[in-house]
């Protein structure tokens, strides 16, 4: 696969995958979407392969998560059951990122720089091992388009950080800087200086190439059945609720709102 919006590089065991779509921050569409699953998947298959890093070419965010632009023009443009039926598309394919690196036979490090919101929180959160600089920024920005956490944002969510702190991130939208995150248990490490950033990420991806891979991959696998067995289940029930709240007309609001900067005035 040719990719476009995802660099796929192998250095030191590690495979490097990085979001590159800076333009509009890595916001999701289904073209990166793809290549991101198409990425996970190459990863898994190379034997010579023992970590994953995953992480952004630009430093001013992770990823945006949804392309809203996209959505905007979306409405105006699609009709209703047309926009609605691209949507559905867009959320099941957000899903099945999270479930390839939660169903990854290897470690996956997250490293998160800048923003990190929406979707691109919940690729965050389905890493193994979230490392983050200290000015990044995560936040569930759902709710403010009417909208529900998906890429299996709750499920993740409550399994990160409890049920109660789960939903009040959901239901608030309230920003986390990555000194708050790592206390709520989702970021693992803050590195205060920016520019040491990416030697230490890859330090700290590299070092899983040190250890035993069969007992990493029994891990997952472990964690999987414990933890994240309904997982895929869950997620095509996210699928027909975003689908759902896509049709409403608080989220043509949000989604209008953000694009023309101004409060939403959801009914």
């Amino acid at each position: 696969m040719e990719f476009t919006k995802v660099k796929y590089a192998v250095q030191d065991k590690v495979a490097i995958i990085s979001m590159d779509s800076p333009k509009n921050m890595n916001a999701f569409d289904e073209i990166m979407l793809d290549e991101l699953e198409a990425a996970f998947k190459l990863a898994e298959e190379d034997a010579g392969v023992k970590a994953v890093l995953l992480n952004s070419t630009t430093t001013k965010a992770f990823s945006a998560g949804g392309d809203v632009a996209a959505m905007y023009e979306g409405l105006k443009t699609a009709g209703k059951e047309e926009f609605q039926k691209e949507f559905g598309k867009s959320i099941a394919k957000m899903a099945n990122v999270t479930i390839a690196i939660k169903k990854l036979s290897k470690p996956v490090v997250g490293a998160v720089q800048g923003a990190c919101a929406g979707a691109g929180f919940n690729v965050a959160l389905a890493c193994d091992y979230v490392i983050a600089t200290q000015a990044s920024v995560f936040i569930q920005a759902f709710v403010k388009l009417g909208l529900i956490p998906d890429a299996g944002g709750i499920y993740l969510l409550t399994r990160a950080c409890g049920l109660n702190k789960g939903m009040e991130l959901a239901l608030t939208g309230d920003m986390i800087f990555a000194d708050d995150a790592k206390t709520l248990g989702f970021v693992a490490e803050v590195i205060e200086d920016d520019d040491a950033f990416a030697e230490a990420a890859m330090k700290r991806a590299k070092k899983f190439t040190y250890g035993p891979l069969a007992s990493y991959t029994y891990m997952k696998k472990l964690a999987w059945e414990s933890e994240f067995k309904g997982f895929e289940e869950f997620v095509k029930k996210e699928v027909e609720a975003q689908m759902a709240c896509g049709g409403t007309d608080d989220f043509a609001e949000g989604v209008s709102a953000f694009c023309e900067k101004r409060r939403a005035s959801f009914k």
